[in-house]
């Protein structure tokens, strides 16, 4: 039986799907997760697969690299500092930031919201009184505003910052 030879390209397959990973990560991180989210999940398959396949077609080496003692305390920090990410998301359960910062704005004063919106605190009285929302003291938060009314934190949102 003929061995089916990996070893001309398990080594750029892997640095592709490598930065395409990467780069789909990085992006994902700072910017947004759409639409990014599925083709990294299916990058990270396809790069988990050339790893195979590169330590497959490379066995020998990788035997003689994890004998050095560094190596192998390299490899083993690296997924501690994994595992410990993961742990710690999954029992500190942040959320993501946007729902975070979205949350602090419901509950703040739209008394401090003002400066951020660019306009004097009578003026988003005014606004809001205009949509037929009574604010009784501008130290409310848009989430009393909302539970007051009856009415939805977003659709009040974009009221406040339009």
């Amino acid at each position: 039986m003929q061995r089916w030879n990996t070893r001309p390209w398990s080594t750029p397959v892997t640095i592709g799907a490598g930065i395409f990973v990467a780069t789909t990560g990085m992006t994902m991180f700072f910017v947004t997760e759409e639409p990014f989210k599925f083709a990294h999940e299916i990058g990270g398959i396809a790069f988990s697969a050339a790893i195979l396949l590169h330590v497959l077609s490379h066995r020998r080496s990788f035997t003689n690299y994890f004998r050095q003692r560094r190596a192998l305390g390299i490899v083993v920090t690296a997924w501690a500092i994994g595992v410990g990410l993961v742990t710690a998301s999954s029992v500190l359960e942040l959320g993501e930031p946007d729902a975070l910062v979205v949350a602090r704005i419901d509950s703040a004063p739209l008394a401090l919201l003002t400066p951020v919106v660019g306009v004097e605190v009578r003026q988003l009285v005014d606004r809001l009184g205009d949509a037929g929302l009574v604010v009784e003291d501008p130290d409310m938060s848009i989430r009393q505003l909302a539970e007051r009314h009856g009415a939805d934190t977003d659709d009040l949102l974009f009221l406040v910052f339009r």
